[in-house]
């Protein structure tokens, strides 16, 4: 995929939405996957929806990234509103992977450990909810820690990782500036759509 100014801008404000994010409600698609695993299982794991380059995402994985969105009081998306941040993630994360700047999960092992720090010192209505959340969720703080968080944090590093490299490498020019995050988004998912680096593989889902 060719990278331009437009996408220094279009992952900054990715990068700056997630990382703005409470920790207490970061629990995303990281629930149902090994430490030791990729973001998604590059085999067919259930029915195949949509190709990101090698990486399949599945009615499985789709599932199981419902199921940890319903913690949140936040409406649920239809499937392809979240099948597109689900593959614009995915195609966040594959341009870490080629600028070689992509983390590695002791990296999320380590940021989870300060996160988890972070959480301590804060007030004690805050830790409380935390600890209810991780009670539906039926998993133990440990647990959270030290297994399902450090990938969702190292995937984190990564983006931004190649959004620092990338502003360095091209900091003598002006990126475009455009004001709608989504918007932004949106023309990434496009653009891989149009170089078919992302691929619809079931005729149902509408990612345009």
């Amino acid at each position: 995929m060719k990278i331009n100014r437009k996408y220094i801008t279009i992952l900054s404000i990715a990068v700056a939405s997630v990382l703005t994010v409470s920790i207490i409600l970061f629990f995303t698609d990281a629930s149902h996957r090994s430490g030791q695993n990729h973001r998604m299982n590059d085999n067919m794991n259930g029915q195949a929806l949509i190709q990101v380059g090698s990486t399949y995402i599945t009615h499985t994985n789709l599932i199981a990234y419902k199921r940890n969105l319903a913690h949140s009081t936040a409406p649920l998306p239809d499937d392809s509103t979240l099948l597109k941040e689900m593959a614009t993630k995915e195609l966040m994360l594959q341009l870490a992977d080629e600028q070689g700047v992509a983390a590695s999960l002791e990296d999320g092992i380590q940021r989870a450990q300060a996160l988890r720090q972070t959480l301590q010192t804060q007030p004690r209505q805050v830790q409380e909810q935390h600890l209810r959340i991780l009670d539906t969720m039926g998993i133990s703080e440990d647990q959270y820690w030290e297994d399902y968080s450090p990938p969702e944090y190292r995937d984190m590093l990564s983006i931004e990782r190649l959004v620092n490299k990338l502003t360095t490498d091209m900091k003598t020019n002006q990126p475009d500036v455009i004001t709608s995050a989504q918007q932004l988004k949106d023309e990434l998912l496009h653009t891989g759509l149009d170089e078919q680096r992302i691929i619809v593989l079931d005729p149902d889902i509408q990612l345009r």
